[in-house]
């Protein structure tokens, strides 16, 4: 828990927080039901009462391909149709799950703090909105805008690549200048004020040239 002490080979659970705060800047009510070792029947337990009680289901890791990694195997058992997608073309955040499981959704967040983040604004955020009432939450919901990236951003293509930056006013339009960092690092995401996104054609994007910038 993020107000306890770690021990041996422990980290705070940052994703519970941030994730819990994307829900509710989205209008919704967060339940948060705690940590569930790797465990399959544990998770299994933990994810049935919770979906007794809730409109949709967010877990946050385990869910890459180790066989550790149980979340996948779960979730497939927790109602029909199941899983409909296990990776997604974006970066970070490839391991995600995204499923129906009786007429509930179920998505499975990356374990890594900043991956956890971008599926998080990206895809639980609109599917909030979209319980919530909304009929197109996708549309302009994500306050995005554009702005002159100071240096180059190299990526591959084929992914949507999101890369944390720092955003300055005050010029003739936003400048972003590009935060580089792994995604398991919450320092990353402390230094940022949002993400440039790379399109999954692009093998990146060149200094001065504009971006379309999410803000956090």
């Amino acid at each position: 828990p993020v107000g306890a002490e770690p021990g041996p080979a422990q980290v705070r659970d940052v994703n519970a927080t941030t994730v819990a705060a994307t829900v509710e800047a989205a209008e919704g009510d967060a339940l948060l039901l705690g940590i569930v070792l790797d465990d399959a029947a544990l998770l299994a337990a933990r994810a049935m009462a919770a979906l007794a009680q809730a409109d949709a289901l967010v877990v946050s890791a385990g869910s890459s391909v180790s066989h550790r990694d149980v979340t996948a195997a779960v979730v497939e058992r927790l109602g029909r149709p199941g899983i409909l997608a296990h990776g997604l073309a974006i970066r970070p955040g490839k391991p995600t799950i995204v499923a129906m499981c009786d007429g509930k959704p179920v998505i499975g967040l990356p374990g890594n703090p900043a991956s956890a983040v971008v599926v998080a604004w990206r895809i639980v955020r609109p599917l909030v909105r979209r319980l919530g009432g909304e009929r197109n939450p996708a549309a302009g919901a994500d306050g995005s805008f554009d702005a002159v990236l100071t240096a180059d951003v190299p990526s591959r293509p084929g992914r949507e690549e999101y890369v944390p930056c720092r955003l300055e006013a005050g010029a003739a339009e936003p400048r972003a200048t590009p935060i580089f960092g792994e995604s398991n690092l919450i320092f990353t995401l402390v230094r940022s004020d949002g993400w440039a996104i790379v399109p999954l054609d692009r093998s990146g994007l060149h200094a001065g040239e504009r971006a379309r910038i999410v803000a956090r």
